[in-house]
């Protein structure tokens, strides 16, 4: 009988595909999500799920009605299609059209809308009749300022129910407010804690192992790098106004269509232990994956770095310098243009530049690169995944290989 060893030998596995073979092979499959991106029920635009009453199962949850991609699936317990979930919008809007995609295998027969501005009394917007088709359905409303949306699946055709989208169009009237995950929560049941530092986080969350995460604020999205074990991967979450809930989707090694985990949803809990340090996720990240976003470094309007509120992020950065030559590569794959999105790249880029040399930081071993969305990673279906890839990463040197 052959080892182990001997029989993975004369396998001959396939080495890992490249970057550019992973875009080549998923890039033709991508969905158009230009609808979605204008949607106030987006992930990426700081939308969250307040509360659900119930869903197939947790990659299947209420949050893919909201998660960018025109092609994921909300699914209701067979036999309970009437189902209602609650969405927080990152701000006050004003709400012009609401509407869902259901898919015509297991169609939506009739959905309701309500909105409210403070998620406690809720309004009724309007009654949505749909056909037994793909796409999505639309409705003109009576323009409605509302800060949640409660959207019910009223009646279904079978028993059986999968949405794609919950759709909200119109215009935010105010910026986002500032959202705060410092605290102690229950995820998916489970105990979690997060330590803010301006808009850096430090967190872990205990699923069984323990997985540690560590990421920032963007002003609408708490990104997060994780490790748990071997594993590793991105964490996008969002919450509401008051900071009261989280949800939020995984993804294990990138932001990639084909490692995307089960969906995550938290409310606040007390504390039962005090907070203590944990691993570097940082470096682990960088160690393991040879690249590493800082999502702790905040950017404002004008692209220029908010130093006050990345100084944790700062101090890790230079940390990384000290130890290693690296590549810091500025992405931003969310404008309307490529040459826009490398514009805004390189702004950014600059603004740490001078950040990084007023510290008097060793700069002797640390190249730029200002990249846009050229020579992305992997293939980008929904904004959140854009969301995710925009940003500076920190890259090793020692480590590069074609790209």
């Amino acid at each position: 009988m052959l080892s182990a060893a001997s029989a993975c030998e004369k396998l001959q596995l396939p080495p890992k595909p490249n970057p550019a073979q992973v875009r080549k092979a998923h890039i033709e499959q991508a969905p158009d999500d230009s609808v979605e991106r204008r949607n106030l029920l987006n992930i990426a635009r700081g939308a969250a799920v307040v509360s659900r009453t119930a869903e197939m199962s947790l990659e299947n949850s209420a949050l893919r009605t909201i998660d960018g991609d025109p092609t994921s699936d909300w699914f209701t317990p067979t036999g309970d299609t009437q189902q209602t979930i609650t969405y927080s919008l990152a701000a006050r809007s004003r709400i012009v059209s609401v509407g869902v995609s259901s898919s015509p295998k297991f169609p939506a027969k009739t959905v309701l809308f309500e909105t409210s501005l403070d998620g406690k009394q809720f309004t009724q917007l309007t009654s949505l009749p749909l056909d037994v088709r793909a796409g999505d359905q639309m409705i003109n409303v009576p323009p409605v300022e509302a800060s949640y949306v409660r959207m019910t699946t009223a009646e279904s055709y079978g028993v059986n129910l999968d949405l794609r989208v919950v759709h909200a169009q119109g215009a935010e009237l105010e910026q986002p407010a500032r959202r705060s995950i410092d605290g102690c929560w229950a995820i998916n049941t489970f105990p979690a804690a997060f330590t803010e530092r301006g808009a850096s986080a430090y967190g872990w969350f205990d699923q069984r192992e323990r997985m540690w995460l560590q990421g920032g604020f963007d002003g609408r999205v708490w990104r997060f790098l994780w490790i748990r074990g071997p594993q590793f991967g991105l964490v996008a979450l969002t919450m509401p106004p008051d900071s009261s809930h989280l949800s939020g989707l995984k993804w294990f090694e990138d932001a990639d269509p084909y490692k995307i985990g089960d969906s995550l949803f938290g409310d606040r809990r007390e504390c039962a232990e005090p907070q203590s340090p944990g691993p570097d996720v940082l470096t682990t990240f960088l160690d393991r994956q040879h690249w590493a976003p800082l999502y702790g470094l905040r950017f404002d309007d004008a692209n220029q770095l908010v130093v006050n509120e990345s100084e944790a992020a700062l101090k890790e950065l230079a940390k990384l310098i000290a130890t290693r030559p690296v590549r810091l590569v500025s992405r931003e794959m969310r404008g309307a243009t490529a040459l826009a999105d490398r514009q805004v790249s390189q702004l950014r880029l600059n603004s740490l530049k001078v950040e990084l040399t007023r510290r008097h930081v060793d700069l002797s071993r640390v190249t730029y690169a200002a990249l846009g969305r050229d020579q992305f990673r992997t293939a980008v279906w929904s904004e959140i995944m854009r969301t995710l890839q925009s940003a500076i990463e920190v890259e090793d040197n020692r480590a590069r290989g074609p790209q």
